[in-house]
């Protein structure tokens, strides 16, 4: 099965944040067709965690913080701009929820971290 369409995923990403109780928006408008999408999620602590998809072994799609504890939203940010000057393309979903729940579909959850 092929991916779907990035502005349709990051819709539908964003309508399941906000029909859980979150306020996700998003932030920047890639590539319709194939832009990858980053996910800021804002803990609204002033502390944010970084997903960005990769592929697992079997070739599916797993989502992976790029730092190994939440970091400052500044910081965030600066990763996130960093990775748009590599790939102009991306995407940005921004969720804001205290509990840091990404809503993500449950084969596309981020790895345990098995340090």
């Amino acid at each position: 099965m092929s991916d779907i369409k990035s502005s349709f995923w990051a819709e539908a990403l964003i309508r399941r944040a906000r029909l859980g109780g979150a306020f996700a928006y998003l932030r920047r408008h890639g590539d319709d067709d194939a832009g990858i999408v980053v996910l800021k999620i804002a803990l609204m602590d002033g502390r944010a965690i970084v997903l960005m998809p990769e592929r697992d072994e079997n070739f599916s799609r797993i989502w992976v913080p790029q730092t190994k504890e939440a970091q400052t939203e500044a910081e965030a940010d600066l990763w996130i701009e960093k990775a748009i000057h590599r790939d102009p393309d991306l995407w940005v979903v921004e969720i804001e929820d205290p509990q840091g729940r990404d809503f993500l579909l449950p084969e596309e959850r981020p790895p345990l971290d098995e340090s």
